[in-house]
């Protein structure tokens, strides 16, 4: 594999926020607590090893929740290291997206375990453990019920109702069915569905399968995986829960930073509740509201009087499940965490939060940007060197980009700009000479001088008309590259599956991509195969 690297802000996917955030703008350090430095971590080792952890029960729940499951010995090793006041933590997270979803599910976990390697590198005295948080708890389902390859969207049926982790993988053999369609006779389709079919059964619920199958591929690497929805984590937020449903302050704080950013020029990704909570049971999660003097579970019949939810919360603590304002500030609570590992949307939420982090004497980790890729078959590539064209050149408006390389490569200059100005030059002394004998004449002038522009600017377009069904071949290549490395105008880790990469590299692609991506560097990749 060759790789380059492209900086974020050349890529045009990314917003203004994170490339802000990305280049130190002061404008933003209160909104964060450490920018993004290796130097940094060991302030924040210092600041978190004064903050108390339930080491103890996070161990506990870890080993509970890896029974029945093929651990390995370096992540089994890093699960007990967390009982040390010496490890810490690089976290990612993500929903339970079917087969891991889109092709950025598997890069956010690449920069967890990079990071932790790093950090024992510049850190030996301490212990770094790579975990992925499973967002067990959401409930929306079409939003991690399907993936897409090659441009088609493989979709399993709804048939349940509540949080998608508890959820049975019912009608799973159609999704395979429908996969196998797709590969064809390729030689890889026959180990591709072997594999998917291991972890994804119609008996496994969605926790059961993403935990097993994300072990099986980043195990050797020391990854740990956790669910949340676990009632012994969730009894180390009872106090935080309790604040929210009596207190109801974390949405005013949310507020009050959504506003000093907005005025700032960025837009906000989440809208807090006056209560960031839902309830939870078997087959439903719906929010927790206070109406009319009661707590009331909304599409339900369930109520509850300030005491009775209180009780509810001190006895059945995992009925309780934060929603996306809340999950953050549940992470870092129960994690000795120094860094959360997104994408720019994600990271954008974060911003949000550190004041209300703050209020709740919670410790706020350091932001990483997950690394971002392109991975560029050989066939693009032989096909983009023939045309003359580089990847980079790919990045941006299409249509902008075909005529652009039309007018430099066409035997005649298409570019009329030259003509433009001799033309506007001769129209000006037109002016000058009839201001000097009547000035009501220059607006008519002026208008003639805009009637001709028009034309010229005309004739050029249709000059670059000309010239692309000469090129017709050559334009429906660039296109066919666009749209293959592009899929519908995306990046292409927001489009493909994992599938892409066993496919193009083979099924030590997360091993050779370990190896090539570095979250310090900070920049977009691209990668040739």
């Amino acid at each position: 594999m060759n790789s380059l690297s492209l900086p974020y802000q050349q890529t045009g996917y990314f917003s203004k926020l994170i490339i802000d955030y990305l280049n130190g703008d002061e404008k933003l350090t209160s909104f964060y607590s450490f920018p993004f430095n290796i130097e940094f971590f060991a302030q924040l080792i210092d600041q978190r090893k004064s903050i108390p952890i339930n080491r103890v029960a996070l161990v506990e729940s870890l080993q509970t929740q890896y029974q029945g499951v093929a651990i390995s010995e370096l992540t089994n090793a890093n699960i007990l290291k967390l009982s040390s006041e010496n490890t810490f933590t690089v976290t990612t997270g993500h929903q339970l997206n079917l087969f891991t979803g889109p092709l950025y599910f598997i890069y956010k976990i690449i920069s967890a375990i990079n990071l932790a390697k790093t950090l024992k590198n510049n850190y030996p005295e301490f212990d770094f453990v790579p975990v992925y948080w499973m967002a067990t708890e959401d409930h929306d389902f079409e939003e991690i019920n399907h993936f897409n390859f090659f441009g088609k969207k493989v979709e399993l049926p709804k048939t349940q109702q509540g949080a998608v982790g508890k959820m049975k993988l019912a009608g799973i053999q159609d999704v395979l069915n429908q996969l196998n369609e797709i590969l064809g006779n390729r030689p890889q389709t026959e180990e591709i569905l072997k594999l998917f079919s291991f972890f994804y059964s119609e008996e496994k619920t969605f926790t059961e399968a993403t935990r097993a199958f994300v072990n099986h591929l980043f195990g050797k690497h020391g990854l740990v995986i956790i669910d949340g929805d676990d009632t012994v984590l969730k009894k180390q937020m009872i106090g935080e829960f309790k604040s929210e449903l009596t207190l109801q302050q974390n949405a005013k704080i949310i507020y009050e930073t959504t506003a000093k950013l907005e005025a700032l020029g960025y837009k906000s990704q989440i809208t807090p509740r006056d209560i960031n909570l839902f309830y939870l049971q078997n087959n439903s999660r719906e929010r927790i509201v206070f109406e009319d003097g009661k707590y009331q579970v909304l599409n339900t019949s369930i109520s509850f009087t300030e005491q009775e939810i209180l009780t509810e919360l001190e006895t059945y603590p995992e009925r309780f499940s934060p929603n996306v304002a809340l999950r953050p500030m549940f992470q870092e609570k129960i994690l000795p965490n120094l860094a959360y590992i997104g994408g720019g949307g994600e990271l954008a939420y974060w911003f949000q939060l550190k004041q209300m982090f703050d209020v709740n004497h919670i410790s706020f980790p350091i932001l990483v940007l997950r690394n971002s890729a392109l991975i560029i078959d050989e066939g693009s590539k032989k096909r983009l060197d023939k045309i003359g064209v580089s990847v980079m050149q790919l990045f941006g408006d299409t249509d902008l980009f075909i005529n652009q390389f039309l007018k430099e490569g066409a035997d005649v200059v298409l570019d009329l700009k030259n003509e433009e100005n001799e033309i506007a030059l001769i129209f000006n002394e037109m002016i000058t000479k009839a201001e000097k004998i009547d000035t009501t004449l220059k607006p008519m002038i002026s208008a003639e001088l805009q009637k001709t522009l028009k034309t010229i600017q005309n004739i050029e377009g249709r000059l670059i008309k000309a010239e692309k069904q000469k090129e017709e071949v050559t334009i429906n290549q660039i296109k066919n590259i666009k749209e293959k490395l592009f899929p519908k105008g995306s990046l292409q880790e927001r489009q493909e599956n994992l599938v892409l990469l066993f496919l193009l590299i083979g099924f030590d692609a997360i091993d050779l991509l370990i190896a090539e991506l570095n979250p310090l560097e900070q920049e977009f990749k691209l990668i040739e195969i």
